[in-house]
């Protein structure tokens, strides 16, 4: 041990509190919706794109 920290309970770091979320409730709540809606999207699109590689 350094002679910094004089016993190993010094060297412990502190929690950081966690921080206020700054959005609102309703903004939560759409996340959801809109991150299945641009998934399901995503996922037509390439089944799109891939149906037409394979068949031609």
């Amino acid at each position: 041990m350094s002679t910094t920290y004089p016993d190993a309970d010094s060297l412990r770091i502190p929690p950081k509190p966690r921080m206020a979320r700054a959005r609102p409730a309703h903004a939560a709540a759409l996340q959801p919706v809109l991150q299945m809606a641009v998934s399901a999207a995503a996922a037509f699109a390439l089944a799109w794109l891939l149906s037409h590689l394979i068949i031609g």
